[in-house]
């Protein structure tokens, strides 16, 4: 669920966003092998220029000679989310858990070859205090190390496919260009990247300069690229103004250089509800289809389903009619024909004893592009995971379903579904 997700680990909040990478695929590389330390810092110091210190750099160094690099993710380890940039590029973030510290650790896997090769990053929680990653184009992902054990500032550093590791510098505000990537996050998400709280911006990141920075002209908010049937197009949205009764998107069809703003007539029951606020989903689809999904959070239990609001002009919206009353959310996606599916999460309805150990089923609902009426999706796979992770996502053209502990199943179209076990 792309708004109100639910984010569990041990020692950090994993944060998932994506940049746009074009349909065009460069050709496999070689087979690869992890990178050594000592390669790995040997490309950390050589590439970079001020403003980091050289303290900065060797404590880089020595968290990169620290870390693990194994050619895949291990059993142990349980997957979180998986988050795609183009049918054939991802990455992924898991959990391994353990009797002492030492057990524990977060890692990462990124492919540009859909997990034909798989570059990893794993980081004992002896060593640091989690991190937090944005996901970049052509498999390239950014990673931030907190160290929580001397508190000492390491540079946030760029991830490639093959083991190579860049540092990555924040630069000032600069038009978008051909060669940067778009990050599609929440501003909390970005935050560990850019020390801000409210960037009131988007943000890009250049990956052949390995340079950070926000792009002028743009308005913040959750960005959507690579929807089937928008022609290109990609919408930045604000989201719902409760004094106003509307939700706000900004509409790009140049790729990012400029904007339209629109807000969409959304006369919510929940003007004054507390739970409404930080609780909502959203998903676009073709044409100008968007669909908003207003939920309520619960204490150690999945999001509560309230109300469900679709637009077909993108300046209205019609509530739509449930077949059950507050059922369990589990996120929204639509297809390329402008179906909508809609996850719910099943399992008991009673308080949880354990965020990290609960598992539920769950199961996938459709609505008809031209219908109003909600009924299974006959040909969609049976979900199950962690609470928290059950459910549907979208991302880089992608349906993501969660199939299971270590597994999701994979969409193009919402008919035909292919299992993925990522990283391995």
């Amino acid at each position: 669920m792309r708004g109100a997700r639910w984010y569990v680990m041990l020692a950090a909040l994993a944060a998932v966003a994506t940049g746009c990478s074009g349909d065009e695929r460069r050709p496999s590389s070689e087979p690869r092998s992890a990178p050594s330390p000592s390669e790995s810092t040997t490309s950390a110091t050589s590439t970079t220029e001020p403003p980091f210190s050289v303290k900065e750099l060797a404590r880089l160094d020595e968290l990169i000679g620290q870390a693990e690099f194994p050619d895949r993710i291990g059993p142990r380890f349980e997957l979180r989310d998986v988050y795609y940039t183009s049918p054939t590029d991802a990455v992924a973030d898991f959990v391994r858990k353990g009797r002492g510290i030492k057990d524990w650790a977060s890692a990462i896997a990124t492919t540009d070859d859909n997990w034909g090769h798989v570059t990893t990053f794993v980081l004992p929680d002896d060593v640091g205090d989690g991190f937090e990653y944005v996901p970049l184009a052509d498999g390239a992902v950014a990673i931030r190390v907190g160290d929580e054990y001397s508190r000492r500032p390491i540079p946030p550093f760029m991830l490639f496919p093959g083991g190579k590791v860049r540092p990555l510098q924040k630069v000032p505000s600069r038009p978008l260009d051909a060669g940067s990537t778009l990050l599609d996050v929440e501003f909390w998400r970005l935050a560990g990247l850019t020390d801000k709280w409210n960037p009131g911006r988007l943000w890009a990141v250049d990956g052949d300069e390995a340079e950070l920075f926000p792009v002028e002209g743009s308005r913040y908010g959750e960005l959507w690229q690579r929807v089937p049937g928008r022609d290109g197009a990609i919408l930045s949205v604000d989201g719902f103004n409760r004094r106003t009764q509307t939700w706000r998107f900004d509409t790009s069809t140049d790729g990012g250089r400029s904007w339209t703003t629109a807000a969409a007539d959304l006369p919510s029951s929940l003007k004054r509800s507390p739970y409404f606020y930080s609780a909502t989903d959203s998903a676009v689809g073709p044409d100008q289809r968007q669909t908003v999904a207003m939920t309520k959070e619960l204490e150690d239990l999945p999001p509560v389903l309230l109300e469900l609001w679709q637009t077909e002009d993108e300046r209205a919206f019609r509530r739509v009619s449930l077949p059950w009353d507050e059922p369990f959310f589990g996120g929204i996606a639509y297809t390329p024909e402008g179906a909508l599916l809609l996850a719910e999460v099943l399992g008991p309805e009673h308080w949880c004893a354990s965020r990290i150990t609960c598992l539920r089923p769950g199961r996938i609902w459709r609505m008809a592009p031209e219908g109003t009426d909600v009924e299974l999706a006959r040909d969609a796979p049976r979900l199950f995971g962690h609470f928290g992770y059950v459910g549907i996502d979208v991302s880089g053209g992608m349906i993501v379903a969660r199939t299971g502990a270590q597994s999701v199943a994979v969409s193009r179209d919402g008919h035909r579904w292919t299992e993925v076990t990522p990283g391995r």
